[in-house]
C-alpha cells in the first residue's frame, strides 16, 4: 500500500510541471492550492486549475465552451451530463484539468489536491469532518491554513479594477 501512495504521488508530482506550463498567468493572477484535503472545494475562475482526488465526485460547469481547452478528466468511473454545460464524474483516483477561460468546478471528495492560477474565487468546506485532519490550503501564496470547519470564501489573486487600478498608483 505503501508503495502504491508513493508511485501516485510521483506521477502526480510529474504531473504538475507539465501543467504549470499549460498555466499561464497574467498581472493580478492568483493562486490556490489544496493540498490532501476532506469536503468540498468549489472554484469560479477565469484562469486554468489542476486536481486529483482520492474517492469523491467532480462537477464541471464549463460556461463558454469556445474560451478555453475542452475539461481533461481522467479516472472517473461514472460520468453524467446534468445540463448543456455541466457534467458530473465520480470515482476513485480522478485526475482533472482546465486550462484557459472561466470555469466553475466543484470537487466533494477525500484527498483533494488542487492547483489553480487566475482570477475568480473559492468556497472551502471541511465541515462533516471535524475529528479528522482536513487537510490545508493556500491562496496567493500565503503561508497554509487548516481547511475551514464551514464554508470560508477565498478570492484568487485581483479584481481586473483593482489590479489597474494598483498599476496607476505606481506609476507615481
Amino acid at each position: 500500500m505503501r508503495r502504491l501512495i508513493l508511485l501516485l504521488i510521483a506521477a502526480f508530482g510529474l504531473a504538475l510541471p507539465a501543467g504549470a506550463l499549460a498555466l499561464r498567468s497574467s498581472p493580478g493572477d492568483g493562486t490556490l492550492v489544496v493540498d490532501n484535503a476532506l469536503g468540498s472545494v468549489t472554484v469560479r475562475a477565469r484562469g486554468g486549475i489542476i486536481g486529483h482526488f482520492d474517492q469523491g465526485q467532480l462537477i464541471v460547469e464549463d460556461p463558454n465552451e469556445a474560451d478555453g481547452k475542452s475539461p481533461v478528466v481522467y479516472g472517473a468511473e461514472q460520468v453524467r451530463d446534468v445540463g448543456p454545460k455541466t457534467t458530473v464524474y465520480s470515482g476513485d483516483d480522478v485526475r482533472f484539468r482546465m486550462t484557459g477561460g472561466a470555469y466553475r468546478v466543484q470537487v466533494q471528495a477525500l484527498g483533494i489536491d488542487i492547483s489553480a492560477v487566475g482570477r475568480g474565487s473559492a468556497v472551502l468546506d471541511g465541515s462533516g469532518f471535524r475529528d479528522r485532519q482536513t487537510g490545508r490550503y493556500s491562496v496567493n501564496g500565503s503561508p497554509f491554513q487548516k481547511m475551514p470547519a464551514t464554508p470560508t470564501k477565498v478570492n484568487i489573486g485581483q479584481p481586473q479594477a483593482a489590479q489597474q487600478h494598483e498599476s496607476k498608483d505606481s506609476t507615481k
